[in-house]
């Protein structure tokens, strides 16, 4: 548009212009900075690099609400207590309803445990079995230990902006960089102001749709931006939805001794 403009406008030896034009210097100074690229418009890795900083983090406590919402109008809810540190390492315990209090979950590096007071010791969480439910929720035990660093893990294009819920968003299309991820393909609305994730959805390497995550109640933590409550559908069952409200968040909490072990994931309450 300004090329447009220029070559329409007629200039003078001197620098000066008709009263439709601009001075030739200034011309050219727009000319120039036209050229440039905007600093203001990150680039894809830019975006992902700050939804990182909002999302990882060394260590974490958690309290929450996990609501399982039934077609038909029923519902379920669990409350847990969870410890991370990075993201290889995660301890979780149901605390309520009673019939639920004290089945944990442990994540150690790549293996993952569960144990159930029914059942009365760990089985190991293996294959297929990491794709189910946690307590029959739309979370697999795979979303329920994940403290992923995108950036390592995806390369990010821009697609487009638009609005969502009233905030400006950036969408990138993520590709898995590794072949054992559990989502090989993403996409994610990024607020442009803040640089966390206000929706989600999550691929299978053959492009179908497997679940839509949408993230709400962000409050600032510390130096951070988080959301407090994330809604999860499963897209190949229709029959639940799923609500994780966050009841309290501590970022860089102080890790209980032994939290992440086999015998604190056995030992009797």
């Amino acid at each position: 548009m300004v090329i447009m403009m220029l070559t329409r406008r007629t200039f003078y030896p001197n620098g000066t212009m008709n009263r439709r034009g601009l001075p030739f210097f200034l011309g050219g100074w727009m000319l120039f900075a036209a050229a440039l690229p905007s600093a203001a418009q990150p680039t894809p890795r830019d975006i992902l690099r700050r939804v990182d900083e909002n999302m990882t983090f060394n260590t974490a406590r958690t309290i929450a609400d996990m609501t399982i919402h039934y077609r038909g109008g029923d519902a379920r809810t669990l409350t847990y207590e969870a410890w991370s540190e990075g993201e290889e390492r995660s301890f979780l315990e149901f605390t309520a309803p009673a019939r639920d209090a004290g089945s944990r979950f442990l994540r150690l590096d790549d293996e993952m445990w569960i144990f159930l007071p029914r059942v009365g010791k760990s089985v190991r969480i293996q294959g297929h079995m990491l794709r189910q439910g946690l307590m029959g929720s739309d979370f697999s035990y795979g979303d329920a230990s994940e403290n992923p660093s995108l950036i390592d893990d995806y390369d990010a294009t821009l697609e487009r902006e638009e609005t969502i819920d009233g905030r400006r968003a950036y969408i990138l299309r993520l590709a898995g960089k590794r072949d054992d991820l559990a989502y090989p393909g993403r996409r994610i609305w990024v607020d442009a102001e803040r640089y966390v994730p206000l929706r989600e959805e999550r691929f299978a390497r053959s492009g179908k749709l497997l679940k839509t995550a949408t993230l709400s109640d962000v409050r600032r933590v510390g130096d951070r931006w988080y959301p407090f409550r994330v809604e999860l559908d499963n897209a190949l069952q229709s029959d639940t939805r799923t609500v994780m409200q966050l009841k309290q968040f501590d970022l860089d909490a102080d890790v209980p001794e032994n939290v992440f072990t086999r015998r604190h994931l056995e030992s009797r309450r």
